[in-house]
């Protein structure tokens, strides 16, 4: 319990921090979050805390931009950073004022247009038009370090687009039938969407297979087709990806994840820790709005209830040990809607 001035009291007080739902107003929505209030102990009256007030504001603004499909300040510092700029120097690149990225980056809300432009830095042709048009912005040294990071892109690119041609003539096959997704088999998508999930700490095998088979059902259902082109089959902890030990030993034989393996008194399992960042290149638009769909709400559950989630789902429930699903089943997804905003 700590002490501060109690307004009401006209005295230091003890106060108690208690937990309670509270709505903000954030431009024209009313958004519920979950506040964290000092209360004072002798008179019981709220009392301001910034720390605490700024915390509840940053809340409200975190669950407005995820209703919005709007990018979170981390996720926007790993656009940059995956460039090699500083806050500056990037904020320049775009055709922004200097300190406008900063202030997104700390917390301030973006506006769409401003998120629209971010998302496109995520690709590295868009950055190259960037430096094109801006390029004398920046120093030599920091225009050589975004030359530099787009080089690594495209031999990443270029390295992802070859791979084991047995193995992936192998996945296809399997994939043929409607059972890919009606999408193209993509080794290099299979890695990416690996890297892309594996970034998340704590990414267990059993989690991975659920957040990639949500993100191909959901891209099928959304699209009409998978992102990766792989099948799935029906497995005692969900549906999993067809050859998904092969898949992973890929992966790391790729250089793409880390196979680490975790013990506990009762149990042991493998966790996947991306070696680099996911090459987002390969995706299109339409798969990386997917990607995030996926794993803002569902990557933070764990993989045991991610798996009890997909045994409600039709692809569990309507197949059978060792079925493969048919992506028709996409079409009863508990998953929202993409662009629509929980009740």
């Amino acid at each position: 319990m700590s002490t501060t001035f109690c307004p009401a009291c006209m005295k230091d007080a003890d106060v108690r921090i208690e937990g309670r739902r509270e709505t903000l107003p954030v431009r024209g929505e009313d958004i519920e979050v979950e506040a964290r209030v000092a209360v004072c102990s002798t008179c019981g009256e709220d009392i301001w805390l910034d720390e605490l007030e700024g915390e509840t504001l940053a809340r409200a603004f975190a669950e407005y931009r995820r209703r919005r499909r709007l990018l979170q300040p981390d996720e926007m510092a790993r656009i940059r950073r995956r460039w090699g700029l500083g806050q500056r120097a990037f904020a320049q690149l775009l055709g922004w004022g200097e300190i406008t990225l900063h202030r997104y980056e700390n917390g301030s809300l973006q506006d769409a247009a401003h998120d629209a432009q971010l998302r496109m830095a995520e690709r590295p042709e868009n950055i190259r038009t960037l430096l094109e048009a801006h390029g004398e912005r920046l120093t030599p040294r920091q225009r050589a370090a975004v030359e530099r990071r787009l080089g690594e892109a495209a031999a990443l690119a270029a390295k992802c687009e070859g791979g084991d041609e047995d193995f992936e003539r192998l996945l296809a096959r399997r994939a043929e039938g409607g059972f890919g997704g009606h999408a193209p088999l993509s080794l290099a998508k299979v890695r990416e969407t690996i890297a892309y999930f594996a970034a998340r700490p704590g990414m267990f095998v059993t989690k991975l297979a659920k957040l990639m088979f949500y993100a191909d059902f959901l891209h099928y259902r959304e699209h009409a087709t998978s992102i990766t082109g792989l099948a799935y089959a029906h497995a005692p902890q969900g549906p999993i990806p067809e050859r998904y030990e092969r898949l992973r030993d890929d992966a790391s034989e790729s250089a793409v994840v880390e196979v680490e393996e975790r013990c506990g008194d009762d149990w042991s399992s493998e966790v996947l820790v991306a070696r680099r960042p996911a090459n987002l290149c390969v995706f299109s638009e339409t798969e990386l709005t997917v990607l995030r769909a996926v794993e803002k709400p569902l990557g933070a559950k764990t993989s045991r209830r991610l798996s009890e989630m997909s045994h409600s789902e039709a692809a569990w429930t309507t197949t059978s040990m060792g079925e493969r699903i048919p992506y028709a089943a996409a079409t009863s997804l508990s998953l929202m809607p993409l662009g629509s905003s929980p009740a």
